[in-house]
């Protein structure tokens, strides 16, 4: 958690690059990239992952701009870090009470929005691409 908060602090500090680029034959010799026989440990794998934000974009730094994507969008993070610690499924009330619920309810909003009478309706959120 600490190596993600790190990250989002400086994404958003001016004074720091958007990227740190290297091209991609040093990136290569910089590091072992071979994917290795045995499972690495946990000092191994955090390590791993704060090499991965070293080199990765700052998409949330103030000077990105890209004509697909811009920002970073803290509500979108706090969401999808609730969703991945939660780490369930969609499928039943039983499983995921207060996600189905909110399905539910978001649903029947935006039905309204279109107006449906009352926001009467059914209708299901498909994720993914």
């Amino acid at each position: 958690m600490n190596i993600l908060l790190q990250y989002v602090v400086k994404s958003f500090d001016r004074s720091t690059k958007v990227i740190d680029f290297h091209y991609p034959n040093e990136l290569l010799q910089e590091y072992n990239w071979e994917l290795a026989d045995q499972p690495q440990n946990l000092e191994e794998i955090l390590m791993h992952c704060q090499t991965t934000l070293k080199y990765a974009i700052k998409t949330g730094h103030p000077r990105y701009f890209n004509q697909l994507s811009t920002g970073l969008d803290m509500v979108g993070l706090a969401a999808d870090w609730l969703t991945s610690t939660a780490n369930t499924n969609m499928f039943t009330y039983e499983i995921a009470p207060v996600f189905v619920l909110l399905e539910y309810v978001t649903l029947k909003k935006m039905r309204e929005i279109i107006g449906w009478p009352g926001g009467s309706g059914d209708g299901i959120f498909s994720p993914g691409t």
